[in-house]
């Protein structure tokens, strides 16, 4: 593809060009944000681009014999928030005029080129003005381990010297120097003062003298230190180019061979799940004989459950006000899907912009893209994190969603992770998805598959054990970007895989990555999987809510005044070891994960021979769970959303599945969960299970 690059002069926009190169791309052009000359300033403050040295800026086009596309920075750092929007004289409007000069000269240019590690700020506002024009972008340092990226850019050839220094332990004494002399340094400055090795947090910025793709390398002949700020502990200071020029440079100099192109296997437990997989069992299939279908009406389902601020709906198809309407294509019927579901929505005050996530089935894997062409029309900038795979849907439906929604309140923190530009930390979302959310103590992760993320395509040769090890490595990362450790959060998860042999494959991949006990899981064999992939992970985690500030010193409530039940559950919520069993019921197997902020349960069963009733079966299905709920000390009126997975073979249709369960739940309470039921290939480890309940409780 051909790009435009983002060039600041600094080290990091230099190296993701060599980067885009390395990865097969060709640089067409680079662009560049300067301060106005009627300013008068060499550093304006600018939340988005690094301005001092922009007047050697000039010569990159004649290093690099691209041309070079110059607008000077008019507005100013008016959105400050997480995300962006069109707004009149913000600076990024400026970047989005620079782009659009690029493409009227080259319309063939299909993606940026931008050095961003680890400002969000920036990375949100390109990907931004990228998605107005039709662009992608490419950052390939995004979210980089700091001291592995800064040796290997001084390794590679990138001679980048200090123009400016804003931090303790920096002095004037440095500008010059380049980042290979000063790494070292930078190291230990990083030791004695947390300081961003590759100055992420402003310590420093550097100019770009010479890099393997530059056919001439600039001279610095003369320079003059101006002392921006000369305080005590940390001088603000930086070099000012008077006098520069270039020179011709060797076919060896502009050697790209030390460019490193991450490989995604190294990761620290790669080997760990590939040998897992490799060395599991071939485990043969146990899969139940069928039931024999009970009498059950089909009533109203239960399609929604209000927990405020917490709001579920079940599983909402375009055939569910009428089951005798015709669609002409897809297109239609997603639709009218999609408008089912706002008119729930809709009802309880609330709008797709509080859907934390979403579950969405389709009959046919080969119309995610025009499902996906309506589906996106219903969200703004963020839209919510979502698993989407394929099963033989019920009746008529091609579609099938369900999801939670939480209601946003000025005063209560929201997060959403949308990350669109190509890196090699996680894949860029490949539909209207965010990567996560994260929320009144809940954080909701789409489901992964085994991309890898600098080519968005899945490993080959094709391999179960490579797709499981980076599914999850792409799981990993981005958890670990919420800072919620995934082993020790993880509340519930969804294992998918598009073959039933992969189950007990599956199961050997999750258990050694989460090196001991898993959190209540349950594993399902789909009919198909985005991109052909063999596997994809769904979590659910716990997002502990902080403790306001002294409240734990500071805290004079004593046992006497509080009731006996109260201290119960205070006790038991600290001595409760997660996730726990319940195995009082012969035939189920039952997983619960409890904690103050969310509970969850799996509940599964096997149905041992012809005959078994589906009433026998809920019956026993839901004893267990009334075990779990009491353990947790929690009640069916706490249960948000109940999703049944069953086998498909059983032919019982959703509507007498959910009625089943809601005929028994009536007896035990007037609340009925938000209930879903989903027809698949096969359940459990090996495809024991005729039938597989997961709760997600409050």
């Amino acid at each position: 593809m051909k790009i435009v690059a983002l060039v600041s002069g600094g080290k990091d926009s230099c190296y993701n060009m060599m980067q885009c190169v390395a990865n097969g791309h060709e640089i067409a052009a680079i662009a560049n944000l300067k301060p106005p000359i009627q300013s008068g300033k060499d550093e304006l403050d600018s939340f988005m681009y690094q301005t001092v040295g922009h007047d050697a800026i000039y010569l990159y086009s004649e290093c690099m014999d691209v041309p070079l596309y110059r607008r000077d920075i008019l507005g100013g750092s008016l959105l400050q928030g997480s995300d962006y929007t069109v707004t009149a004289d913000d600076e990024t409007e400026d970047l989005y005029m620079l782009l659009k000069d690029v493409l009227k000269d080259h319309p063939d240019i299909g993606g940026v080129s931008v050095g961003a590690i680890l400002s969000n700020y920036q990375r949100v506002r390109v990907e931004h003005v990228c998605n107005r024009l039709g662009l992608t972008s490419f950052a390939y340092l995004w979210r980089r381990e700091q001291k592995d990226l800064l040796w290997e850019m001084a390794n590679a050839g990138v001679t980048a010297i200090l123009i400016k220094i804003a931090a303790i332990g920096l002095k004037p004494i440095h500008l010059g120097k380049s980042i290979a002399q000063m790494y070292p340094y930078l190291c230990k400055m990083n030791d004695m003062y947390d300081l961003h090795i590759c100055g992420e947090g402003g310590e420093y910025e550097t100019f770009t003298v010479d890099c393997p793709l530059f056919k001439r390398r600039i001279v610095v002949e003369e320079t003059e230190t101006v002392i921006h700020s000369d305080d005590a502990f940390a001088q603000v200071a930086y070099l000012k180019f008077k006098k520069c020029t270039t020179v011709e440079k060797t076919v060896e100099e502009m050697d790209m061979s030390k460019t490193v192109i991450q490989n995604w296997k190294d990761w620290d437990s790669y080997d760990d799940i590939v040998s897992a997989v490799n060395n599991g069992k071939e485990e043969s299939l146990m899969i139940p004989s069928k039931i024999i279908q009970d009498d059950v009406k089909e009533n109203e389902v239960h399609i929604a459950s209000d927990h405020a601020p917490f709001f579920a709906i079940g599983g909402t198809t375009a055939y569910d006000k009428d089951a005798n309407i015709t669609f002409n294509n897809i297109e239609e019927e997603t639709m009218a899907c999609m408008k089912a579901v706002e008119e729930k929505l809709a009802k309880k005050q609330l709008e797709w912009k509080d859907v934390v996530t979403m579950n969405v089935f389709v009959r046919n894997m080969n119309d995610f893209g025009r499902i996906n062409a309506i589906y996106k029309t219903f969200f703004d900038i963020n839209p919510s994190p979502r698993a989407l795979v394929g099963v033989d849907l019920d009746k008529s439906a091609n579609l099938q969603i369900d999801l939670v929604a939480i209601q946003s309140m000025p005063h209560v923190k929201r997060e959403t992770m949308h990350v669109q530009g190509i890196s090699y930390w996680a894949p860029a979302n490949i539909g209207p998805y965010s990567q996560s959310v994260i929320t009144q103590g809940h954080a909701f992760v789409a489901g992964q598959i085994g991309l890898v993320p600098n080519t968005l395509n899945l490993p080959t040769p094709s391999s179960f054990a490579d797709e499981a090890a980076l599914s999850l490595r792409n799981l990993e990362n981005i958890v670990s970007v919420l800072e919620l450790p995934l082993q020790a959060n993880i509340a519930l998860c969804y294992c998918f895989v598009s073959d039933p042999t992969h189950l007990p494959l599956a199961r050997s991949a999750w258990e050694t990555y989460m090196e001991g006990d898993t959190p209540p899981t349950v594993y399902i064999a789909v009919s198909s999987l985005p991109k052909n992939a063999m596997v994809e992970w769904q979590v659910l985690l716990n997002a502990p809510l902080p403790v306001p500030f002294g409240e734990e010193e500071y805290d004079n409530t004593t046992d006497e005044e509080l009731d006996d039940e109260t201290i119960k559950a205070l006790a038991w919520m600290k001595i409760r070891q997660d996730p726990f069993e319940i195995k009082t019921v012969p035939g189920v197997q039952c997983k619960a994960f409890a904690k103050s902020n969310v509970t969850t349960i799996v509940a599964q069963i096997t149905g041992k021979e012809d005959g078994d009733s589906l009433k026998g079966m809920t019956s026993q299905l839901l004893a267990s769970i009334d075990e779990a709920l009491k353990e947790s000390k929690k009640k069916w009126e706490d249960v948000l959303s109940l999703r049944i997975f069953y086998r498909d073979d059983m032919k019982l249709g959703n509507a007498s599945m959910v009625n089943a369960f809601s005929k028994d739940i009536l007896k035990r309470s007037k609340h009925v969960p938000a209930m879903t039921g989903i027809p698949v290939t096969a359940l459990n480890s090996r495809g024991e299970s005729s039938i597989s309940c997961t709760l997600h409780v409050l």
